[in-house]
């Protein structure tokens, strides 16, 4: 189904910001636009925002999906826009208009706790403070090396490490298939996880408040035990 192909590649991007999804299906374009998990906005044919996934959810037939980060959503898709939604949300309201309305009362709190949430993910971290933190990291016990990347894939510190560029399109690859396993068994909200192989190859990898921190551990240490110091020493 087409929409099941958008949540494919929505749910691969979840971490990033300002992500855009360039669709074309039935000799018809349009672009979906992504930012920290919520769709901010959508174009598709004539339609825009909502009226977008109402036609796409009666469509069929080969979808082709290009995706691009660091593309905000330019202004004149600003009209009835969709506020910040998930998919699951958007359909919620499309196919039960009536349970949303009921809801209407709440709505100021849930649009406070929603923006309470992204802007705790979006929280800025100075290069001073990513610099400390890099360096501590480095001092666990076990660790070989650090690189800390924003969620576009970008490298803003790195420590006894080869070559970050790889390293940094690894972690991403790495986390988000984590991310799309975890999302097979229900696991929700996913900001750690340990990867290993038999070659001694152990990593570490957080994301933090849409920061990841991406950590090379001997193999000669507990991975769970440095995972765990390395998690609070962040939320400290």
């Amino acid at each position: 189904m087409v929409l099941e192909d958008i949540r494919y590649q929505l749910d691969q991007f979840s971490i990033f910001d300002d992500v855009r999804l360039s669709i074309e299906i039935n000799n018809k374009k349009g672009v979906i636009y992504y930012n920290a998990g919520v769709i901010i906005g959508a174009s598709f044919d004539d339609k825009k925002n909502i009226d977008v996934f109402r036609e796409l959810q009666d469509l069929e037939g080969q979808i082709s999906i290009n995706v691009s980060i660091g593309e905000p959503m330019p202004d004149d898709i600003d009209e009835d826009k969709i506020d910040n939604k998930s998919l699951d949300e958007i359909l919620e309201i499309i196919n039960n208009p009536e349970a949303v309305s009921s809801d209407d009362d709440n709505d100021y709190d849930l649009n406070k706790n929603l923006q309470d949430d992204l802007s705790s993910f979006n929280y800025e971290v100075s290069n001073e403070d990513i610099n400390a933190i890099g360096e501590n990291l480095s001092q666990i016990t076990g660790v070989e090396g650090v690189v800390v990347l924003k969620s576009s894939g970008e490298v803003i510190y790195s420590k006894d490490i080869k070559d970050p560029d790889f390293e940094s399109a690894d972690t991403l690859f790495l986390f988000n298939q984590s991310k799309e396993l975890g999302g097979i068994f229900s696991f929700q909200d996913l900001n750690s996880v340990i990867c290993e192989a038999n070659n001694n190859y152990r990593k570490i990898i957080i994301n933090n408040k849409n920061i990841i921190y991406s950590l090379i551990v001997s193999s000669s240490v507990q991975a769970l035990k440095t995972q765990t110091e390395a998690v609070k020493l962040l939320e400290s």
